[in-house]
């Protein structure tokens, strides 16, 4: 019989079994993994953004439609007491632009450690390689969880069956489970949609789950056989909006964008991929790039007349690049459609509103996601009104914990999601 039982030991789970272990509860941490916290070590490519220092009225406007559940879980431990957490766990940090805080050595890798390394050394019984495939409950009470494991045997195999698995079915027993086994967001790490699962098993209803924070797939989008420099390549500064069918616009960020083989990413892509994720695919959407956003239009053609008139001798092609960096030229070739190799004083007046159009307003349609595969987050999940928000406890059934993204909340990039899974994770395990 343990004092707590935690379903799932990413982000979320890690905090509630270091928590409740302080309580000097006895603990039991599930993970189906061979390893734990497989989406932790690659978060933010590697560096692991923890948190971000904006004042908590500011940093609740980064936190999905309905920032008001967390504000208990954020008064409690938000991104001062989550900072000292990790320096008692002997990890630094530091603070870079943005208010963005990350481990001082840039590793992921070292925030997971700092964790497990205390829990393993704590009174908390840590089984991998085990998937819990039903909630124990007894009238409306939470009375443990039925696994599934899989053992390595050696015994009595010859060479090429070596190291097969072997499936055991296993209960175990506690009137308290935190279930934090995330969404389905890089399921290659674990989050494939069980906690979804078992949730709905305890009667909890669902908001329709979608990749968040994710690259855009575009109609007519085909760097690898059209402009293959455009791959890879990063672009600074510039503005994109997104609008429906009807062009009202839906929401816009300034900032970078990174052109893939397939889709196009980057911190405003990910930011704009949130306030679109449940259109994405089933909407008609434009995404729309300014790519001299500080730059008026009227300016613009003015300053395109006169560079045109400055080389009437060279083509057009070449004359761009006073706008245009090498790997946008091609890109801008085929939604002109224009003869880039005929000599700049060649061109029309209606081709030039045509190069003006495309340096403003390139637009491509969204047709979808590069799905849960490349998803940082889920959105939706368990529905919010059936949590307690002050103890983050099932109102459905007693002892039934909830924590991180299993729930429906996501946030912006830069620090927000995992704060969020800190902060749910610390106010489950203190109940």
């Amino acid at each position: 019989m343990y004092n707590t039982i935690i379903i799932g030991a990413g982000a979320s789970g890690l905090m509630s079994a270091i928590i409740s272990v302080r309580k000097g509860e006895k603990v039991l941490l599930i993970e189906k993994m061979p390893q734990p916290a497989l989406k932790l070590r690659i978060t933010g490519k590697g560096r692991c953004n923890l948190t971000n220092t904006l004042p908590l009225k500011d940093f609740l406007k980064h936190c999905g439609s309905e920032p008001r559940f967390l504000y208990p879980a954020f008064t409690q431990f938000f991104h001062n007491e989550l900072i000292t957490f990790f320096e008692d766990l002997g990890l630094i940090t530091i603070e870079e632009r943005g208010g963005r805080i990350f481990p001082k050595s840039g590793k992921a890798q070292d925030v997971f450690l700092a964790m497990i390394n205390y829990l393993e050394e704590s009174n908390c019984t840590i089984l991998k390689q085990t998937q819990v495939t039903k909630l124990i409950i007894e009238e409306s009470q939470i009375k443990g969880v039925e696994t599934i494991s899989f053992e390595t045997s050696n015994k009595e195999l010859c060479n090429h069956e070596r190291h097969k698995a072997i499936p055991l079915q296993k209960s175990y027993y506690s009137n308290k489970v935190i279930l934090a086994a995330g969404g389905e967001s890089y399921p290659q790490t674990g989050s494939s949609g069980d906690g979804i699962r078992l949730a709905k098993q305890a009667q909890h209803s669902i908001i329709e789950t979608c990749p968040s924070l994710v690259g855009l797939k575009l109609k007519d989008y085909n760097p690898i056989t059209e402009y293959p420099n455009l791959i890879d390549f990063e672009l600074h500064n510039l503005r994109a909006i997104i609008k429906d069918k009807t062009g009202k616009k839906l929401c816009e960020e300034f900032g970078d964008i990174i052109f893939r083989e397939n889709a196009i990413e980057g911190p405003i892509i990910l930011t704009l991929s949130r306030q679109i994720a449940s259109l994405a695919g089933k909407e008609k959407l434009l995404l729309e790039l300014d790519l001299k956003p500080n730059i008026e239009q009227k300016t613009l053609d003015k300053k395109l007349l006169m560079e045109f008139d400055q080389r009437g001798k060279e083509n057009i092609k070449t004359s761009l690049r006073a706008f245009l960096p090498y790997e946008l030229i091609a890109l801008a070739q085929a939604k002109c459609d224009i003869d880039f190799n005929k000599p700049t004083h060649q061109l029309s007046s209606s081709e030039r509103k045509l190069i003006l159009h495309f340096l403003k307003n390139c637009n491509f349609e969204i047709i979808g996601t590069l799905g849960f595969e490349r998803a940082v987050v889920t959105q939706g999940g368990v529905n919010l009104k059936e949590i307690n928000p002050k103890t983050l406890e099932s109102k459905l059934t007693k002892g039934l914990y909830f924590a991180g993204e299993v729930m429906d909340l996501d946030a912006d990039t830069g620090g927000f999601n995992l704060q969020i899974a800190f902060s749910t994770g610390y106010l489950a395990a203190q109940n």
